[in-house]
């Protein structure tokens, strides 16, 4: 982290503290940048197991067929998705239909707290031509059982 003290009364001093400034600010946005990349790696991936879960299920959201969709997931998450069909059911058709254009993992976190069961939380990100999908889908760890345990979805865009 850089200090720069600019009291200079001089018009060139002033220049090139504000050049020194603007070096550092850039420096400490690359560096954190990396510190994020780095913790995204950090984290293990979803096994191949727990990604194709995450992608029939969204594809079954997409569609609205919550009766295949609740075969993934864990009780609770399944009671609660019967108990909400007709809302789950609008928000199913908000969801872009058309293909995406790339499909990436942009957060993975594992949330552990002693009152409940932990959770393994992986973001997904969807391009679409007007839209930005974000899904977050959790399980109960990296590697683990295979069962949703909670899921979110945002649209941003049109």
């Amino acid at each position: 982290l850089f200090f720069i003290r600019i009291d200079s009364t001089h018009k060139e001093e002033r220049m090139m503290q504000k050049r020194s400034l603007a070096f550092a600010v850039c420096l400490t946005g690359v560096g954190c940048d990396k510190i994020g990349r780095n913790g995204l790696d950090s984290i293990p991936n979803p096994s191949p197991e727990q990604e194709q879960v995450a992608q029939i299920s969204y594809d079954q959201l997409r569609k609205g067929d919550f009766e295949q969709i609740s075969t993934h997931f864990e009780p609770t998450l399944k009671a609660y998705f019967i108990k909400n069909q007709k809302q789950m059911l609008k928000f199913s058709k908000a969801l872009p239909k058309e293909d995406y254009r790339s499909k990436k993992i942009v957060a993975k976190r594992i949330e552990k707290d002693s009152s409940k069961p932990s959770l393994y939380k992986v973001t997904y990100e969807y391009a679409y031509d007007n839209n930005l999908v974000q899904y977050d889908v959790s399980f109960d760890k990296p590697n683990g059982s295979t069962l949703i345990r909670n899921l979110d979805v945002q649209i941003f865009g049109k």
